[in-house]
């Protein structure tokens, strides 16, 4: 365990030195404050449509930096990856769930950092509020879970395929279109109020549980199946 963690802290080392997900933090900051401003000032557009477009674009934006962070996990040549894993003492099983916690935490923790502040900003500083806190937290709890989700298939791709670049191609037309086709299935229309759907609605916590448990199921599952599977073919490799 005392290894495992080790790996998990040298980990998240590296990922805190990296150039690229403070510049993430800092534009993804930069906007969430403007917005802020933005829903304070502007009266004619309900604080649910902006906050809405903002989890939206996040998402669609965030989700190219997390895929760059996670992919890169297995994407190493054998030589380097066998001395990592030999150096400190811990099985492959190990190697990829540190990895998983690692990645995950870090995506989570900045991801979060920006979209709890921004939302209730909002929500006590929009010109024409209409936010509700339960709405707020199953948001969060939806963008969570799809970032979660994301750095799972990343770091599953990356075990699978050794070539970094071609696992990250891969997990970009896998994921975009994932994304394109929930779009178009909740949108109401091609307009800035149709593509949102039913998102507006349900920042104001307007939404019936027996509708949501089964999507929170469908997200989660992948969640405990993606973890063996990426362990599997890993242990497979010529380490």
């Amino acid at each position: 365990m005392t290894a495992f963690m080790s790996l998990v802290g040298e980990d998240l080392d590296a990922m805190f030195r990296s150039a690229a997900l403070w510049m993430w933090l800092a534009i993804s900051g930069v906007g969430g404050l403007s917005l802020v401003i933005f829903a304070g000032t502007f009266d004619q557009e309900s604080t649910s449509f902006l906050l809405g477009w903002f989890l939206l674009v996040y998402l669609a934006l965030g989700s190219f930096m997390v895929m760059t962070l996670s992919s890169s996990s297995g994407g190493y040549d054998s030589q380097t990856l066998g001395t990592s894993i030999f150096s400190h003492g811990v099985t492959p099983i190990q190697y990829v769930l540190a990895l998983l916690a690692s990645r995950t935490a870090t995506v989570l923790g900045m991801s979060m950092l920006i979209i709890i502040p921004v939302a209730f900003a909002m929500m006590f500083n929009g010109a024409t509020n209409d936010l509700d806190t339960s709405g707020i937290i199953i948001a969060v709890v939806y963008t969570g879970l799809l970032f979660t989700l994301l750095v799972f298939l990343s770091v599953t791709f990356s075990t699978v395929i050794t070539n970094a670049p071609g696992s990250l191609g891969m997990i970009y037309l896998l994921w975009y279109t994932g994304i394109t086709v929930l779009l178009a299935f909740q949108a109401d229309g091609f307009s800035p109020v149709g593509v949102l759907g039913g998102l507006p609605t349900l920042l104001q916590g307007q939404f019936e549980w027996s509708l949501h448990w089964p999507i929170l199921v469908i997200l989660v599952v992948p969640l405990l199946a993606l973890p063996p599977l990426g362990i599997r073919m890993f242990s497979q490799r010529d380490l």
